[in-house]
């Protein structure tokens, strides 16, 4: 009886440590990150210029290279992502994000670091457009 129960036990744990599947990938970044970038972010980063040329309205945009060479989000490597970087406030990063009195908090930006960390998984289409939204707590 034991025996046959190892391959399942096995099976089990082994199933925990497998990534999380494209649904699972994709609801985390449609209720987790783009709120937080909508909020915090978007009211600068958008349109053709936004400073500094990081624009976060898609996937495409937000995943360039800047003027330096350095990726902005560089999936699976959040301590080499310019966007960390920024919003940790720390770091040699010149300008610190996001610029108003309300930072993100330490959740926020333990998650955007998982989310990069996991892949930074950004939808295509329609589901990975961001908007700017008002942030509640912006004067």
């Amino acid at each position: 009886m034991i025996l046959r129960c190892i391959p399942i036990l096995f099976l089990i744990s082994a199933c925990t440590f497998l990534p999380a599947g494209k649904s699972a990938r994709e609801h985390y970044f449609l209720t987790q990150v783009k709120p937080v970038l909508q909020q915090h972010c978007l009211k600068c980063h958008n349109g053709s210029l936004p400073p500094p040329a990081l624009n976060l309205t898609s996937r495409a945009s937000a995943f360039r290279r800047s003027a330096g060479g350095r990726e902005y989000i560089l999936p699976g490597d959040p301590d080499c992502s310019l966007l960390i970087s920024a919003v940790q406030r720390g770091g040699t990063h010149p300008k610190m994000m996001p610029r108003t009195e309300v930072s993100l908090t330490e959740d926020q930006i333990g998650m955007l670091r998982e989310w990069i960390e996991d892949g930074a998984y950004w939808p295509e289409g329609d589901r990975g457009v961001l908007h700017a939204q008002k942030n509640a707590e912006d004067p």
